[in-house]
Order: C-alpha cells, then structure tokens, then sequence
C-alpha cells in the first residue's frame, strides 16, 4: 500500500495497492477462501472438483515447504564454503600454477609430471617482469612426478628477495620448446568471498575450493 499528504492541501493521498510479483502460501490461501465465500450457492463445488483443488493447494504448500527448506540448505552451505576459505588462509597448499614463492629465504616447492620420458629437461625461474633469475638442468628425466629442487639463489649464488617467482619447466628437444604444467606449493595470503569464493595463493592466483590439490598445513 503507498499513502502520501498532498503537498498543496495538506490532506492524505488516497491509498494505491501495488501489485505482488510473486505469490506466497498465505496468498493461494485466500484465493482458496474467496472462492468458496464468491461461489454460486446454485452451483456448489462438487465434491471431486473439491478434492482436486485441495491436493493441488496441499501440493503447492509442499512445494513452499521444499523451497524453504532448500534456502536454509543453500545458506548453511554457503556459510560453510565461507568458513572453510577463511580457515585456509595462513596454511600452504599444493595447485596449478606457474607463480612459486620464496618465503624466509626459502623456496616452498614445485613439481611437474612428465608424461614420457625426456632426454633434455631445463627450468627456467623469472621475476615477474620476465628478467630470468636463474636456470636449473635437470638432465634427462623418466616419466612421473618429479620435484623442482630450488635454494633461492640466482645465477651469481646470491639468495634472491621473499616474493613470487614464475616457474616454467621447458622441453628444449621438442617442438617449439613444449612447456609442462607445473604445480606449485603456495600460501594462501586472503580470501575472496561473495561470488566467487575463492582463495587467494601467493597474493595474486585466485584459486576455488575444488582447484586445491592438497593442503599441507594441518
């Protein structure tokens, strides 16, 4: 109901009923009433027809019952996502990447899975402005999982400042120099919630729930 004063005479505004976009249980209720209340005593419902109309009002009641109860499911699962990704962050987790991190003068760990064996394996680690820190010959490697084995040093030996640094695992004998997918151990440094409800890892790769591959902080 909208109501206002008439600026120029100062008396009520007659009220205005704005129509409902969606209708509730209470509403399918009073139709049900008025329908009885407006029905021709000549021509009473029959009643089958009564019948009908009562399983299809029971039938909508259940369907009112059924969302309501799949809303509160929704919330509770949405909190729990939201709890889940504020626990996470401070811990270190396993995803795929490129961007490792150095923290404490220390590289936390990547890997990478050959699918067949290669005679010529390099690692190239840059800065994030692409200027190479240093590069790592692995040699000839068989296929697996293999570890990326790093002291946070650049090429002169010196250790290199706490940040991220992208990794690229590099096939020179192939084609156009294939590069494999890397995954890297990460900290998870904050959490986006709302929309998208992921976690943020080494401060910049937003990463969901389903994209973490292990969590190594207990």
């Amino acid at each position: 109901m909208i109501s206002g004063i008439n600026k120029e005479t100062g008396q009520p505004l007659a009220l205005t009923r704005t129509p409902k976009k969606v209708l509730d249980r209470e509403d399918f209720m009073l139709l049900f009433i008025k329908q009885l209340q407006y029905q021709d005593p000549m021509k009473p419902i029959e009643n089958n027809e009564m019948a009908m109309q009562m399983a299809l009002f029971s039938q909508v009641d259940q369907l009112f019952d059924l969302n309501e109860n799949f809303e509160k499911l929704l919330k509770t699962a949405e909190n729990q996502t939201m709890a889940t990704l504020v626990s996470l962050v401070g811990k270190r987790v396993k995803v795929e990447g490129d961007k490792g991190r150095v923290e404490n003068g220390h590289f936390l760990g990547a890997e990478f899975e050959l699918k067949d064996p290669a005679n010529r394996v390099e690692v190239v680690i840059t800065r994030e402005n692409g200027e190479i820190v240093k590069r790592l010959n692995l040699g000839a490697l068989p296929a697996g999982m293999h570890r990326i084995q790093w002291d946070a040093t650049d090429e002169n030996g010196q250790p290199v400042p706490d940040g991220n640094y992208r990794i690229k695992v590099i096939l020179p004998d192939r084609r156009e120099k294939t590069s494999v997918p890397v995954r890297v151990y990460g900290r998870v440094t904050g959490a986006v919630l709302g929309e998208e409800n992921k976690v943020l890892v080494n401060e910049t790769m937003r990463v969901g729930l389903d994209e973490i591959l292990e969590i190594l902080d207990s």
